[in-house]
Formats: C-alpha cells, structure tokens, sequence
C-alpha cells in the first residue's frame, strides 16, 4: 500500500527522517518498506503491512502511530468537529434498515444538505494521487481522503435518487442485477450483500457503489455511509 510522506509528517510537529532512513525504521522494527517513490513533490513509501495488522496500520494514522513508537516522536491527531443542524434529523431524510445483523453489525448514515459539488482542493488531488487513487470531485474523495487517513471506508449517495428515501442492507435476490459506478454490470444472487433503496441495490456492500445515486454536479443532498460488514461475507462477495 503507498502512503504518502508528506501526510505521514503531517501527524508530526518534529520533522521526520528522511524518506530513505524512515523506511530503513519501519522495515527494521514494523514491516517491510518495498520502495520509496516521489510521485509529483512528494515521496511516496510502499510499504508490505502484514495482514493480521491490517486493521490498525492500513491508513496514514495507523502508520504514523507505528512511526510514533519507533522514533519516540509524540503524535498529533486533530480533532475535526462536527457542525449540526439541532432541527434537522438524519430520519427527515433517509431511513435505514438492516435485514441481516451479523453480515452488518454496524450500519450508519450521516446527512449533508444544501451541498456543492466541484473540484476538491489542490492538496487533497495530490496526496489522492500519490496514494494512488484518481481524484473525482469533492465529495468523493473526501470520502476517499477520510479512508486512506482512518481506515475506515465510506461511501457517499445522492439521496434524492434513493428510492423511497430508504436504505435497506440485505442479500441480493436471485437474478438481481446492478451496474456499478465504473459501469460493469453484474448478476447478483442470494450470497451476496448489498445495500438498496426500495426498488433495487444500489451498492454491493464493502466492495463497489452503484451507478444509479453517484454523485454528479447536480447532487445536492449527500447521504453518507459508514458501516461494518462482516468479512467473509464481503470476501465471498468480491470473488
């Protein structure tokens, strides 16, 4: 996985060994750093994290903390607060159903109106790209952003095209298909988890969004998903 440097030193107010030497660290005390590339200004690390560590250490903050371990380097971690609409409700929006609690454990949805979707900041397409991903538009790589930084995925709807205004996350039905927002289409059955409105999927859960509610310039409600699947359940899926 590439990881950028630049974001790696963001979590540090005391400046970092060189790209070179910090890779020499992480491969002697944590895993193994394959390559050091520069990608644009900014050197990118390829590192080899271990499986069992994927939870903790496949994101920016969980390497940084590795880094913060070996080097004795205190870490910052900032604190984003969440600004709220107290007369406004989520529910006013969108409704979310679970059909299935052990393929889903966790399921959340956050609303964002009144939304303008364009190009996201310079130094956002940048650290996006040297990780790897094309960037987008705003909202979809800030929902990119926010996993190579946490590790935690999410996925952005337009929640006007949500059928029935409702999120239900449940198994494919037999022959249900779905075309996917990189425009595959796909023939779903009854192993395979999915998150629909009240008329189709409109997701396969954990791995690939629809076509159907992406994100476009018109976009200007967002319904924004955070949850955690089951993982053989989305293995299974994936294959």
């Amino acid at each position: 996985m590439l990881f950028s440097y630049s974001w790696l030193q963001s979590f540090f107010k005391k400046k970092l060994p060189k790209p070179e030497k910090l890779a020499e660290l992480l491969t002697l005390h944590s895993f193994e750093v394959k390559e050091v590339k520069k990608i644009g200004k900014d050197p990118a690390l390829d590192i080899d994290v271990l499986p069992n560590r994927g939870p903790d250490c496949f994101s920016h903050i969980g390497v940084a903390r590795e880094i913060s371990a070996v080097t004795g380097y205190p870490l910052l971690v900032t604190d984003y607060p969440i600004k709220e609409d107290k007369n406004k409700r989520a529910k006013d929006f969108v409704s979310v159903e679970v059909r299935n609690k052990q393929a889903c454990p966790r399921y959340t949805a956050k609303v964002i109106t009144d939304v303008k979707v364009g190009p996201s900041p310079k130094w956002i397409k940048e650290r996006l790209k040297v990780c790897g991903l094309q960037p987008i538009n705003n909202i979809v790589d800030i929902a990119n952003y926010v996993m190579l930084e946490t590790g935690q995925p999410l996925h952005a709807f337009d929640g006007q095209k949500l059928e029935g205004r409702k999120i239900i996350v449940r198994f494919a039905k037999k022959r249900e298909k779905i075309i996917t927002i990189d425009g595959e289409k796909y023939d779903l059955d009854d192993e395979i988890l999915v998150i629909a409105d009240t008329e189709r999927p409109v997701a396969i859960a954990g791995i690939k969004g629809g076509k159907t509610p992406e994100i476009d310039r018109k976009t200007k409600l967002i319904v924004l998903e955070s949850a955690n699947f089951e993982p053989r359940t989305i293995r299974h899926g994936s294959q």
